[in-house]
C-alpha cells in the first residue's frame, strides 16, 4: 500500500545521511593518505575481504563490467583465439584476486579449441600484493584453470620478465589510478604487446577505471558522484575496518583524470626505441591509439580500448 511504501522510504532515508556524516567524520579525524598509498602493502591489509566489499560497494555490478571488458578484448565470438594461427598470450595487470584473469582463462578454454589450428593459450596475472594473489590462486584452482592462468608478483612499471612484442592483449582493471608513474607503466605495456597483429580490428589494451561523473552528467551522474565521495569511504571503512584504505580509494578516483584527459595521456606517451640504419639514425617510438571509450554506470566507469603502434622519425 501507499502508506507502507512511505513508511519504508522514511525508515531508510536516514541511512545515506548517516553515511555522509560518517564520511565527513573520517575526513576530519584520519590523516588523508598520500597519492601513492595504493601499493601492494595497502591491498595486503584488505585482501581477505576485498571481493565481498567490492561486490557490496558496486552493488554487485562490477562483475558485469569485467565481463564487458573481456568481451571487448577477446571478441563477441572469441575472435582473438579463433582467428589466431599461433599461441595466444594474455596479460592481466593489477590482477588482484584474479577476477579478470579467470574470465580471460575461461574464454581461452572455450575458444582455443575452435581455432583454425591447434593453439595453446596462457593468461599471466601480475599484482604487487601477495595476499591478493593468494586469494586469486585459490579462485583459479577452484575454477580448474591452473593449466591456463598463472599468477605472479609483479609491477606494471617493470615488466622485466617479459620480452618485447610477446603479448597478444593486456588488461588492467581499476589499477592504473594506483600507479603514480602512469606513463612508465603504459610504455612497459607497449613494449611487451605485439605490434601490427592482424588487421588491427581488435584492441590489444583494455583499461577499465573509475572516474567522477562531471557536472553535466545529469541526475544519475550526480548521484553516482555522491556515492563515490561519501558512500564508498564510509561503507568501505565499516565493512573492512580499514578506513584509511577506503579513503584512498575515494581520493584516487577523485584525482584521476577525466576520460578526455586520460585519452590524451594514453595517446601522448612516446616510448623511445633507438636503432640505426644506413640513411641516418632512426628514432622509433612506441605509442597508443585509443579506438574507443566505453562508458558504464552513468559515466563513473570507463573502458579505454587502445592499439599499440610504432612511430619512426629519421634524422640525418
Amino acid at each position: 500500500s501507499i502508506s507502507s511504501s512511505w513508511f519504508y522510504f522514511i525508515a531508510i532515508l536516514p541511512i545515506p545521511l548517516l553515511l555522509i556524516l560518517y564520511s565527513q567524520l573520517l575526513r576530519s579525524t584520519i590523516a588523508p593518505p598520500p597519492s601513492d598509498h595504493g601499493t601492494g602493502s595497502m591491498f595486503d591489509i584488505i585482501a581477505t575481504r576485498y571481493d565481498f566489499i567490492n561486490r557490496a560497494l558496486a552493488l554487485n555490478l562490477d562483475m558485469g563490467w569485467r565481463h564487458r571488458l573481456v568481451a571487448e578484448v577477446v571478441g563477441s565470438n572469441g575472435e582473438l583465439f579463433t582467428k589466431s594461427q599461433e599461441d595466444v598470450k594474455l596479460l592481466d595487470l593489477a590482477t588482484g584476486t584474479a577476477d579478470v584473469a579467470i574470465l580471460l582463462g575461461k574464454a581461452a578454454a572455450k575458444y582455443s579449441s575452435s581455432a583454425s589450428t591447434t593453439i595453446n593459450s596462457a593468461v599471466l596475472g601480475l599484482d604487487p600484493s601477495q595476499n591478493m594473489l593468494n586469494v586469486g590462486k585459490t579462485k583459479v584452482q577452484e575454477s580448474d584453470l591452473d593449466n591456463i592462468v598463472t599468477l605472479e608478483l609483479g609491477d606494471a612499471r617493470e615488466l622485466n620478465a617479459l620480452q618485447d612484442d610477446t603479448i597478444d592483449a593486456a588488461t588492467m582493471s581499476f589499477g592504473i589510478r594506483n600507479v603514480p608513474e602512469k606513463e612508465q607503466a603504459l610504455c612497459e605495456i607497449n613494449r611487451v604487446l605485439k605490434k601490427g597483429r592482424g588487421d588491427g580490428s581488435s584492441p590489444q589494451l583494455a583499461i577499465m577505471e573509475f572516474s567522477e561523473p562531471g557536472d553535466d552528467s545529469g541526475v544519475m551522474g550526480s548521484m553516482a558522484r555522491a556515492f563515490i565521495r561519501h558512500v564508498i569511504p564510509s561503507m568501505g571503512a565499516l565493512l573492512s575496518g580499514a578506513p584509511r584504505e577506503y579513503m584512498h580509494l575515494q581520493k584516487s578516483i577523485q584525482e584521476f583524470p577525466s576520460p578526455p584527459e586520460f585519452v590524451k595521456l594514453i595517446e601522448g606517451v612516446k616510448c623511445p626505441i633507438k636503432s640505426t640504419e644506413d640513411d641516418g639514425e632512426v628514432q622509433i617510438f612506441g605509442r597508443f591509439r585509443v579506438k574507443e571509450v566505453v562508458n558504464l554506470n552513468f559515466g563513473s566507469v570507463q573502458i579505454y580500448l587502445a592499439t599499440p603502434y610504432l612511430n619512426k622519425y629519421v634524422t640525418e
